[in-house]
């Protein structure tokens, strides 16, 4: 698994994918990215912290949405990835 130091900042996600941060909010919690962690800064608060794949998986997903595809039908597509994902995974043990 990879070190929360090579995760990658909220602005890092925003600038792959072109939109803003209320966006990745609204698709995290549709399910469409995968959820952050949050890294405490001490008296400066806390920060959000995405998995290193966020980028491009964000980047995706609005390119799915100009192709004109659904929130449904993208949230099917990462799940049958996801199962693909899984299924090689277990192959390989």
């Amino acid at each position: 698994m990879n070190s929360r130091r090579d995760w990658v900042t909220t602005a890092q996600v925003v600038e792959a994918a072109g939109v803003h941060a209320s966006t990745l909010g609204r698709w995290r919690r549709r399910g469409l990215l995968p959820e952050p962690v949050f890294v405490p800064l001490g008296k400066r608060g806390r920060s959000q912290r995405w998995p290193p794949h966020a980028t491009a998986q964000a980047a995706w997903v609005k390119a799915r949405f100009e192709d004109g595809w659904t929130f449904d039908e993208i949230t099917a597509a990462l799940a049958l990835a996801q199962q693909e994902s899984m299924h090689r995974r277990l192959l390989r043990v």
